[in-house]
């Protein structure tokens, strides 16, 4: 099936759709005690209610009465209330089709929201902000929100939003084609909520994983997801994604040159559109229905219809709709034998390819299109007899000279692009031979440095112990805080050599595996407990991650930030319990260490060197080092670091 004829349609949105019926019957509810004037507080509140209902029934009406409840809610002071406002705003200026409105909104949300460390209140904000970065196609920032969101959800077990913001990860990989990802992720999102009977959510995912199998040439399948989601979203009422599955099943329809049943598909999908207030998805809806009529041969309707999407992508300055929307009138001013519209519109696609694209053969052309349209209409009036020979031969000599163009651009492009690539090989041969050379230097000069520390620095510890020893054995000390002294020497020299050996171990070694990582971590955990009998140690690290490599620095900070959050936990937090969890999650590894100690609040207390210190090591390696604690509810940390390419 041609890739081209295909449309994603809309995004898996955290927030809910209700059913229409019923948003009808408590908005006339909400209006019945609007005119009781109720106090400023339930005023505000019933206002923002208002937005949210009129949200899935009028576009306008649920704007008019956002306005209102952010003009009552700052009139009242109330943040909580103020930042449900810009989110639910948000919503509704996503829903439109806004996408610069919807972010200002949610980002003056997240703003409040940050001020009042309402840390599930920013997750589902950064879900709703990676939805606006997509629309953008800024997928890499949409992924990283999403995996935000994610790492959150999942750390309070809040099973709902994991697979809503699962199923939002999903639909960036099918923008990125990785359809195989995109299958898996949305497909256990459509099991979950089919499990849980959630009509409102299968809506919109049944018709995400219908797009997935779309992708793949799998009509059959493809079908079946639809018509699921055409049943979900009648069962709740949401118009958008009714229109979008009658719209998807009338491409499917038209790619298998079923124009009757495409058109009837088009017509219902179009009916149900009518009802909502989106202008660009209007466009879209109204560009797929214009295509199949040029496909039934009802020109006049679709140029009607061509000339109504033209003016909303150039409102919204979609260039890439405006180039297969001017390619269309074309196609259709053609067939009316109408050349002075095709020359138009010719001279407008070209135009703006020249813009798009800043291409010097492109720019020539149109000058020549223009130049052979001037010089038609003045041949079309003094030669009338000759019109239609002579049109044809200059249509043919422009679009010979078109086709020339482009292949000699295309062989100077694949010409600069292989010279560039080459150059880049053998730039990058000698950058690696560079590395390899200076690494090599580093590695011999690690060798010296740990053979220097374990002979000459081990042996002087090792000699302090000794002596001490000696002394003690070899007098009789009566003085108790002298042997004390001695004591604690020994005891110092000790594990300085331990630290000593840590250090040595990871510079001998280029890379380490985690299974090393692993091992050391596990031996210091024993010498804690023998420490510590009376605490329970529990730690747990995905298989998976047995063979994943670190460089030696990675290593001994990843090592070193673990060992003093342990530390921290025995010596002052009090804690019964401390948990490490090592797991794997896509090109991350995530690292929770948790204790059931005193914890402290964090806006009063001022963080130590020790505190200062693991934050620095993972920011030294590119992680992410997050810390929430609270006063009596103990202490999380937690480490997100990029696996080794």
């Amino acid at each position: 099936m041609k890739r081209n004829r295909i449309f994603f349609l809309t995004l898996f949105l955290v927030t809910f759709f209700v059913h229409a019926q019923d948003a009808n019957v408590l908005i006339g509810k909400l209006k019945t005690e609007l005119k009781a004037n109720p106090d400023a507080k339930k005023t505000a509140l019933i206002y923002s209610d208002l937005t949210w209902y009129y949200s899935v029934v009028s576009i306008d009406s649920a704007l008019h009465y956002g306005g209102k409840a952010l003009l009552e809610s700052k009139k009242m002071g109330d943040s909580t209330l103020l930042a449900q406002v810009y989110s639910d705003v948000g919503a509704v200026y996503f829903r439109k089709g806004d996408f610069q409105n919807s972010q200002e909104n949610y980002l003056a949300a997240y703003k409040i929201r940050k001020a009042r460390n309402d840390s599930k209140g920013l997750a589902k904000i950064n879900n709703n902000l990676a939805n606006i970065y997509e629309k953008k196609q800024q997928y890499k920032q949409a992924m990283a929100s999403f995996l935000e969101a994610l790492h959150y959800f999942e750390s309070i077990n809040d099973e709902k939003n994991s697979y809503t913001t699962k199923g939002n990860i999903g639909l960036i990989f099918l923008k990125l084609k990785n359809f195989h990802k995109a299958l898996n992720y949305i497909s256990d999102v459509v099991r979950y909520q089919e499990r849980n009977n959630f009509k409102e959510e299968l809506c919109g995912s049944c018709l995400n994983l219908g797009n997935v199998y779309l992708q793949i040439n799998d009509t059959i399948n493809a079908l079946k997801y639809y018509d699921k989601s055409l049943k979900a979203c009648t069962s709740v009422g949401n118009k958008k994604g009714i229109s979008s599955g009658y719209n998807n099943i009338a491409t499917i329809k038209t790619e298998q040159r079923k124009s009757k049943d495409a058109l009837t598909l088009y017509e219902k999908s179009r009916q149900v559109r009518e009802q909502l207030n989106s202008d660009l998805d209007k466009a879209n809806f109204d560009f797929n229905l214009a295509k199949e009529c040029i496909v039934a041969n009802q020109l006049n309707e679709a140029k009607k219809i061509l000339l109504s999407t033209k003016k909303v992508f150039e409102k919204i300055k979609s260039n890439s709709k405006l180039q297969v929307n001017y390619k269309a009138l074309i196609t259709v001013s053609a067939k009316l034998n109408q050349p002075d519209s095709v020359g138009f519109y010719v001279d407008e696609l070209s135009l703006l390819n020249e813009e798009l694209l800043g291409n010097a053969a492109v720019k020539q052309a149109a000058e020549l299109e223009t130049k052979f349209q001037t010089e038609k209409k003045e041949k079309l009036l003094l030669e009338k007899e000759a019109e239609t020979k002579q049109k044809n031969f200059l249509l043919i000599g422009i679009s010979t000279l078109l086709f020339l163009i482009v292949i000699i651009a295309f062989l100077i492009h694949r010409q600069q692009k292989l010279k560039n690539q080459q150059q880049e090989q053998e730039f990058q041969l000698k950058t690696d031979i560079g590395q390899i050379e200076k690494q090599n230097e580093l590695q011999e000069q690690r060798l010296n440095i740990s053979r220097d520390l374990h002979d000459n620095i081990g042996a002087q510890l090792t000699f302090i112990i000794s002596s001490v020893d000696n002394i003690k054995y070899a007098f009789d000390l009566k003085n108790a805080k002298l042997d004390s002294k001695l004591q604690s020497i020994s005891s110092f020299a000790k594990s300085t050599i331990v630290e000593l050996r840590d250090t040595i171990w990871a510079m001998n070694n280029n890379e380490i595996h985690f299974e090393d990582l692993r091992v050391r971590i596990l031996d210091f955990i024993e010498k804690a407990k023998m420490a510590k009998e009376n605490v329970d140690f529990r730690f747990t690290i995905d298989n998976s991650l047995s063979e994943e490599k670190l460089t030696s620095i990675s290593g001994m900070n990843i090592y070193r930030t673990i060992q003093e959050a342990v530390n921290n936990a025995i010596k002052y937090a009090e804690a019964s319990q401390i948990l490490i969890d090592v797991k794997s999650v896509d090109d991350k590894i995530s690292i929770h260490i948790r204790d059931n100690g005193i914890g402290f609040d964090e806006a009063v207390t001022e963080k130590g060197n020790g505190l200062y210190n693991m934050e620095k090591r993972i920011k030294d390696i590119e992680g992410i080092f997050n810390l929430v604690s609270e006063s009596g509810k103990g202490t999380a940390i937690l480490l997100l670091l990029n696996k080794e390419k």
